[in-house]
């Protein structure tokens, strides 16, 4: 479906329509943020189901004049027949675009005028199985597969974008959508709400919030050491963050964060204001004269007595298992997690947590905007590879404007480039990061604007807590740090290093715990100028390399930043492997796992990391349009120097690799030094570097190296 869903997806945004990919066998977007990463952009949609998104149906957001019906069938659902009262009550619907779902109803496409809002709805303003999409909504679109029925959804003939334009909804339709929510009348004496004797005071001693949020189908996230409990509102997955919380402070209020839920706008309720918002529109005075008509005298107040977390247990355990995120160990397998994934290579791993820490004015803002300006316009990254444009997020705590621009002009971006991928917030007045109210707000944010990687510049001025103590950290990861894991989303964090730079971030050690990889900045010297270099100092990683340098060079445009192609990325030999991956048709596609399977059947020997290194090595190159052809050609070895490396031909033996006609045999000449890695692995393999890494380095060149107890042979 791929072709066709690419196709149609550039149809409908040549017709007006904002597209987003659609999960297969779901109808949802793949993306935490699509309402914001909906496009019309051709070149983004091409790049959607070109590349991460092939093989994904399509969808259309809702909203920014347009709106869908939704007439629902399924499950006994008898949205046709609602449909057909209203047309006999108010007349007959205008001719417009329609498509048949997937479920046999239908999607009744329409505009409507500017300056009104038609929010999304199910139900409750056109009758049941009449659901409306539209701010903020999206629909499944041809030529999609329904989830359950496995049917296409498609145009309804002569409803097509090319057979009719998306019409005007009727006026009757769009009063009925706009009509503000009939308010009850009080029959009886105002309700005196100042003492603690009215109705609002006893149903809020009579209810718990267990059994309200839980009703309503909130969900009991986490509850903190304190008390404190995290809700997650209907809909949401938990591990995309809390939505409320229950006992901040000891108080015994509901304080609402999100702003997804029709009629409870963010803010602090109590049990009797929570329902009057959720049931009465927030109309305190009809949920008082209700209580009031229904109960009749109300009982005798209890003593008051400070407020305790409810201990009552989750009614649903299937709930509390999902929330533990067990593993489950058959999908675990299925999905290959070992690859190396990068969001800018070589100093961003993708959907990582990443600490950069200098000394003042060392260069780790600049070097740090570079790689997120590069991200988010699709340029290649310090010089490397080209990667599709991401949104970025880029908290920034410290520059001003003036400062912004001038380092911006400098990176070669001006007013003709495309930035609107890199959502900037200068000097943002954001609450602590390292509180609930702050990572509320970062996800929101995450949220609007569809980022995939957060910056945040600089640790200490994101945060509310001193800097250099250790509970400050954790919070920060407790609360925004771990919420962006679990969303996917890759962060980087920038820090200030102590007096001796060696030493680490400044303050706690806990500043290494929470990341994956820590970087330590430093200025450096290179051949062309001045440039830095990074020194891996922590990492849970093992494929990011242990050093990178970074030139900076001077070009029409302004400066850029390039890795000093006088660093050794990857270990040496790591080319020669590649090229018989390549021969044995391995592709930037193929995992570790099935990798390591071809290898084993074709009678290759390779260490885990070196086949680690050749795959990493064949992504980068085909990432950047490169294309390797191994040299298959005879190949006859050069007469061996004095302290340089014997080579000769031989026959295949045990512990050496032999790959087509040919065995190469490498034999260690006393008082050669070998590489640094060489002698790290205890080997007694040294190469000289005419033979090390070069393009012309042919496929029947094979290691051959003794085997020793330290040997870790992948087969």
């Amino acid at each position: 479906m791929t072709a066709d869903a690419l196709t149609a997806a550039l149809d409908y945004a040549h017709h007006g329509l904002r597209v987003l990919p659609i999960k297969p066998g779901e109808k949802r977007p793949p993306m935490p943020a699509w309402q914001d990463a909906a496009t019309t952009n051709p070149e983004r949609i091409n790049s959607w189901w070109s590349g991460l998104y092939a093989g994904h149906g399509v969808g259309i957001a809702t909203g920014h004049g347009v709106f869908v019906l939704d007439v629902d069938i399924s499950d006994g659902k008898a949205g046709d027949e609602t449909l057909r009262e209203l047309e006999d009550a108010y007349g007959p619907l205008t001719d417009t675009v329609r498509v048949i779902t997937g479920s046999g109803g239908a999607h009744i496409y329409y505009r409507y005028p500017e300056g009104t809002e038609i929010r999304n709805d199910a139900g409750r303003k056109l009758g049941p199985g009449l659901d409306i999409r539209g701010t903020g909504g999206q629909v499944v679109a041809p030529p999609t597969l329904h989830p359950t029925s496995g049917q296409q959804y498609a145009w309804e003939d002569g409803c097509g974008l090319d057979d009719i334009k998306i019409a005007e909804a009727p006026d009757w339709l769009i009063a009925l959508l706009t009509a503000e929510p009939e308010q009850a009348t009080p029959t009886v004496a105002p309700v005196d709400r100042t003492g603690d004797d009215g109705p609002a005071a006893r149903y809020n001693e009579s209810t718990t919030w267990h059994e309200l949020l839980s009703a309503d189908g909130w969900t009991l996230g986490h509850t903190d050491r304190d008390g404190c409990q995290h809700w997650v509102r209907p809909g949401k997955d938990p591990r995309e963050g809390t939505s409320a919380t229950v006992g901040y402070q000891g108080r015994d209020i509901l304080r609402v964060f999100t702003s997804s839920i029709p009629d409870l706008p963010e803010g602090a309720y109590n049990r009797f204001g929570y329902t009057a918002a959720t049931r009465h529109h927030g109309n305190r005075s009809a949920f008082a004269t209700e209580l009031l008509r229904n109960e009749g005298p109300l009982p005798p107040l209890k003593p008051l007595t400070p407020w305790a977390p409810e201990t009552t247990p989750n009614s649903n355990p299937t709930t509390r298992l999902e929330l533990a995120h067990l593993v489950d160990w058959q999908r675990f397998w299925d999905n290959d997690q070992s690859d190396e994934n990068w969001l800018a290579y070589p100093i961003v791993p993708a959907g990582r947590a990443i600490a950069l820490y200098a000394p003042a004015k060392a260069g780790k803002s600049t070097i740090t905007l570079a790689i997120a300006a590069a991200v988010a316009t699709g340029r290649p990254v310090l010089g490397k590879r080209i990667h599709p444009i991401t949104e970025v997020l880029y908290l920034d705590y410290e520059m001003t404007p003036a400062d912004l621009q001038q380092r911006l002009l400098e990176l070669g971006y001006g007013p003709d480039d495309d930035l609107e991928h890199l959502h900037y917030a200068l000097l943002p007045s954001l609450p602590p990061l390292d509180t609930i109210e702050g990572a509320t707000a970062v996800l929101e944010l995450i949220d609007t604007t569809g980022a995939e990687f957060v910056v945040v510049d600089t640790f200490g001025r994101a945060v509310g807590g001193e800097e250099d103590h250790a509970d400050t950290v954790r919070a920060f990861y407790r609360h925004t740090g771990l919420s962006l894991k679990a969303r996917g989303v890759t962060y980087l964090r920038t820090d200030h290093s102590g007096k001796d730079v060696a030493k680490g971030m400044r303050g706690s050690s806990a500043k290494n715990d929470d990341v994956d990889l820590v970087w330590q900045l430093s200025r450096t010297d290179t051949k062309d100028g001045h440039g830095v270099r990074l020194k891996r100092t922590h990492s849970r990683i093992s494929w990011v390399p242990e050093e990178v340098k970074v030139k900076r060079i001077e070009t029409d445009d302004g400066f850029d930043y390039l890795v000093d192609g006088d660093v050794k990325v990857r270990p040496d030999g790591t080319r020669q492997i590649m090229e018989q991956m390549i021969a044995l048709g391995i592709t930037a596609t193929t995992g570790q796992r099935p990798a390591a399977e071809i290898l084993k059947a074709a009678g290759v020997k390779v260490k885990i990391r070196e086949m680690r290194e050749a795959l990493g090595m064949l992504k980068e190159t085909t990432a950047n349009g490169l294309s390797v052809v191994p040299d298959l050609t005879p190949w006859t070895p050069k007469t061996p120097r004095q302290d340089s490396v014997a080579v000769e031909t031989a026959q295949p033996r045990q512990d050496s690799v032999a790959v087509g006609s040919n065995s190469v045999a490498l034999v260690a000449v006393k008082g050669h030094k070998g590489s640094e890695r060489d002698r790290e692995e205890d080997t007694s393999v040294a190469l000289d570097d005419e033979y090390r890494d070069t393009n012309a380095s042919p496929l029947g060149l094979a290691l051959s190296h003794q085997p020793t107890g330290t040997d870790e042979w992948l087969f």
